[in-house]
């Protein structure tokens, strides 16, 4: 480094740490911040609608330094992330979430839901998993259980998604509507099925 180079990086520090002393507050806590929290948790008991995205944000954020084993808040945040077209960063917030708690079974969804629309609808191997520990840990997710038994029909393990299908067919209430959208489900993977053997 030239002489000139050590000169001009001096004077920038000393010029920072003169300005900081001058007009900054050492040893204070960060008051803008904390006030803004404040507001926040206010507009939250007061008037919850009127808070802009942005806020919810900063709530959240806030939430996950209060409750940092909390996983909800990082599920919502990736909720948040996802409406917004941000993908990868909800698959990242969901993530954390299940860092917290792997059995939570909203952020199993979400972050399953987030990779097939990642992989452009395809169910894949993740997915697939995440799906079936949904179903398995909460047995009125009859969709999650429905969408691992379409991944594996998309793997190709026709036998194995026939066979979820049924199992979550038998688990209906007699009167379930949804039955009825079951039986050509299961008709058409045991038809695909039988052409594989």
């Amino acid at each position: 480094m030239k002489p000139l180079n050590f000169i001009i990086l001096g004077g920038c520090l000393a010029l920072g740490v003169g300005g900081y002393l001058l007009i900054g507050k050492p040893g204070m806590a960060d008051q803008p911040m904390a006030a803004r929290q404040t507001a926040l948790a206010e507009k939250v008991r007061t008037d919850p609608q009127s808070l802009t995205e942005g806020e919810m944000l900063s709530r959240l954020e806030q939430a996950v330094i209060d409750k940092p084993d909390d996983p909800q808040p990082h599920y919502f945040i990736g909720e948040m992330l996802r409406t917004q077209g941000r993908a990868e960063d909800a698959v990242r917030a969901y993530q954390s979430a299940l860092r917290r708690d792997q059995d939570f079974v909203p952020a199993l969804i979400g972050l399953a839901d987030v990779l097939t629309q990642l992989a452009d609808g395809m169910i894949g191997p993740d997915a697939t998993r995440l799906y079936a520990r949904a179903y398995q840990l909460d047995e009125t997710q009859v969709s999650a259980g429905m969408r691992a038994a379409m991944g594996a029909a998309q793997a190709g393990d026709q036998e194995k998604a026939e066979q979820a299908m049924r199992y979550i067919y038998s688990r209906l209430p007699e009167d379930d509507p949804r039955r009825e959208r079951f039986r050509p489900m299961i008709e058409a993977i045991g038809q695909g099925a039988e052409e594989t053997q």
